[in-house]
């Protein structure tokens, strides 16, 4: 009986020690003792975790329990004829199996600073989101007035085969009379081709922009478009805002309040490590103990507390704490960048909306004075009072008049596309 009440203390006392030889709750997963001990500590925040997303579980606002089971035997070769000895004699082998579950209860405050990651982690995701969507609304107005753009140059090119082919059925007709050379049927000839060059190369360009237009709709690339918005038509005004206005509603310059927070909760991760630990335990096996004797092996429950305060560590929390605010103060600067580049882009975009305003006033203007001038020059040609080089010339000036307004109205659409991206509208 007393052998018993021995052997049940030699097999508690070994469960104790190899439950307080685990690794500590702040050691990563790799650096366990020996495969054969009973681990009932849980993984925390590790060095090489920091800067990184966490999985699910590393992100959970829990404390995972472990339940680890182990068995292990050995053989002294050199003895085996006392393999069967007699009960209370030495025999050659031993065996354990043990059975281990460990609770974490305080983890130095990384549970809580892991939560804190997992929420910016969740919140940058959703700020990432949101700037896909800024580009995405960018793209499809870029697209959009792209192809109305493409339709009004192909409207314009048409018109200008009209305008050309009207001219050259007068000036045929001229020629069969004999009443002008065929130097001007040469030069209005070779304007009409010009013409319907002009024209299959519009064709061909608004075709593109609607298969982009379509593709990007999610439709088949040649199907129907019911209409286009006119590239003329008048957009409402869009109200200015200052940059605070601005950089409270861009997602980019939220997100670096974000890694901010994200980086200071990883600090706290990383000093985790540095603070006390407890865990509990509940073990339960059977042990032969060093040298085994052939008795009976009872099952052995044990339940323990594990407390570890670390002391000491040659400066490693002064350094570790000195190296993440640096980290921090990185972010903090890269703040500023993204705030300057915000403005930058709110400049841009501002000046843009002032300057194609006046483009489009300006090239209406010279569109009025393209049209009265063509108008005046072919009636003057077929009063005899002009030349051929002065109706080619005032068709040039028309069609790259009506180039240049197709150009203002689609520089003015794409500025306040830019706006509106710029405040993230």
């Amino acid at each position: 009986m007393n052998d018993e009440k021995d052997y049940i203390y030699i097999v508690s006392n070994q469960l104790r020690y190899k439950c307080r030889s685990t690794r500590k709750l702040s050691q990563p997963r790799g650096l366990s003792g020996q495969s054969g001990s009973i681990q009932p500590t849980a993984e925390t925040a590790t060095p090489e975790s920091y800067g990184k997303h966490r999985s699910p579980q590393d992100s959970t606002d829990w404390l995972p329990a472990q339940i680890d089971i182990t068995a292990e035997g050995t053989a002294n070769l050199s003895h085996l004829d006392a393999w069967n000895s007699p009960a209370g004699q030495y025999r050659p082998y031993t065996y354990q199996a043990l059975a281990t579950l460990g609770q974490p209860l305080y983890t130095g405050g990384s549970l809580m600073a892991r939560k804190k990651i997992a929420k910016a982690d969740e919140e940058l995701d959703k700020l990432a989101t949101e700037l896909t969507l800024d580009q995405i609304h960018y793209q499809s107005d870029a697209v959009y007035w792209n192809a109305s753009a493409a339709l009004a140059t192909l409207e314009a090119a048409a018109r200008f085969e009209g305008i050309v082919s009207q001219q050259y059925n007068i000036i045929q007709d001229r020629f069969n009379d004999g009443a002008i050379s065929r130097t001007d049927l040469l030069m209005i000839s070779t304007r009409k081709k010009e013409a319907e060059l002009q024209y299959i190369k519009a064709r061909q360009n608004y075709t593109l922009a609607l298969q982009q237009l379509n593709i990007l709709m999610g439709v088949k690339p040649d199907a129907a478009v019911d209409s286009l918005c006119e590239i003329g038509m008048h957009c409402p005004p869009v109200d200015l805002l200052s940059l605070d206005e601005v950089l409270s509603r861009r997602a980019d310059y939220a997100g670096t309040h974000v890694s901010i927070a994200r980086s200071e909760a990883q600090r706290k991760a990383a000093l985790s490590q540095y603070n006390p630990q407890l865990s509990m335990f509940l073990a339960t096996g059977w042990d032969t103990g060093i040298a085994y004797m052939g008795q009976d092996v009872p099952h052995t429950p044990i339940a323990g507390i594990n407390l570890n305060i670390p002391i000491f560590r040659w400066g490693a929390r002064f350094k570790t704490n000195r190296q993440q605010k640096a980290y921090i103060g990185i972010q903090k600067l890269q703040q500023s960048y993204v705030a300057d580049t915000i403005l930058e882009e709110l400049s841009a975009a501002t000046t843009k909306l002032t300057e194609t305003e006046q483009q489009v006033k300006t090239a209406r203007e010279n569109m009025a004075l393209a049209e009265e001038n063509l108008n005046l020059v072919t009636f003057s040609y077929n009063e005899g009072k002009a030349s051929m080089v002065d109706v080619l010339s005032a068709q040039l000036s028309w069609t790259q008049a009506q180039t240049n307004l197709i150009n203002a109205h689609l520089a003015a659409k794409m500025a306040v596309a830019e706006y509106r991206k710029a405040i993230s509208e």
